[in-house]
């Protein structure tokens, strides 16, 4: 894995961390948004620690990296906003597998809403 989609992957995790902590802060004090919160921490710290041959990570940059930045697909952006919110149950390599698996499926649809189009008539 280059080290920089490493990083950037852990960057934007704790971008949504701290977005979760922030919505503890909303006048129904859900305490399953700390729990999200903290388990996204804890996603970003294994992010980091993965060994540089990592082949999810690698996809995952090949799928969400837009230069130096992450840019997730709909399903990854999705996923890890409820990441431990509902269960605890989720484990950190299960679910980077399970991440990897939405980018691949979103990476299938883009721009293909309509379906096949006739050759040269692919607006997208």
């Amino acid at each position: 894995m280059d080290e920089l989609v490493g990083q950037a992957f852990a960057e934007y995790i704790r971008a949504v961390a701290d977005w979760r902590r922030r919505r503890y802060d909303d006048d129904l004090r859900d305490k399953r948004n700390l729990r999200s919160a903290d388990a996204l921490e804890e996603f970003a710290a294994f992010i980091v620690a993965l060994p540089a041959d990592d082949e999810r990570l690698n996809r995952l940059g090949q799928l969400c990296m837009r230069g130096e930045v992450f840019e997730p697909t709909q399903q990854v952006a999705y996923e890890l906003g409820r990441f431990r919110f509902y269960t605890e149950e989720a484990t950190l390599d299960g679910f980077l597998t399970h991440l990897v698996e939405l980018a691949e499926a979103d990476s299938r649809e883009h721009g293909r809403f309509g379906g096949l189009q006739a050759p040269g008539d692919n607006p997208w």
